[in-house]
């Protein structure tokens, strides 16, 4: 399905136990996890909500709950990482949700990716295409002319060292100028 390889996120958590601290001190502030944290600590178990908490994480489904300050930083390690690539947030949001659970991570993600800077200005999807505009048909000479200098040449005997061109595009006439660069 994927071109690349599949980041597995409980690898990159599995080693970092500061970040597992960082976590459990959050759940008691964050506005999605905190009361359901606060009562799976207390002992009552909720069962029609199917969280859990395992070594004072917080699951959902078997998920890690990600808690909103740390939301972001999981986001940009899956989307702008050598290995992830840019992806579009349907990818994303498949690689995250195998791992992690947040309410509304659909809406998170969008954000995130359509504020990479990289991927607007990059991706083919975001380029403006469209019909290409015909040229005019032209009936007689000298109906339609292109202009422009031609400069950094060598002095001539006159001591010119720029053109000034005139092009007809009825028939490709070209007039040529010289003249000096310092008038």
């Amino acid at each position: 399905m994927l071109s690349r390889p599949i980041v597995n996120s409980s690898i990159i958590h599995k080693h970092n136990s500061v970040l597992h601290e960082s976590y459990i001190e959050k759940y008691s502030y964050d506005n999605d996890f905190q009361d359901v944290y606060a009562s799976l600590r207390q002992g009552n178990q909720i069962e029609e909500l199917d969280y859990h908490v395992h070594k004072n994480l917080l699951y959902h489904l078997g998920k890690l709950s990600i808690p909103q300050g740390e939301r972001n930083i999981i986001i940009r390690e899956a989307h702008t990482s050598l290995i992830a690539g840019h992806f579009s947030v349907g990818k994303i949001i498949a690689n995250l949700q195998r791992y992690c659970y947040w309410p509304h991570m659909f809406d998170n993600v969008s954000r995130f990716i359509r504020g990479c800077y990289l991927c607007a200005t990059s991706k083919p999807s975001n380029r403006k295409l469209g019909l290409y505009t015909p040229l005019l048909v032209l009936s007689r000479p000298w109906e339609s002319i292109s202009m422009d200098f031609v400069g950094g040449l060598p002095l001539s005997r006159k001591g010119h060292d720029y053109l000034y061109a005139v092009v007809d595009n009825f028939n490709k006439k070209c007039i040529l100028t010289p003249f000096k660069r310092n008038l």
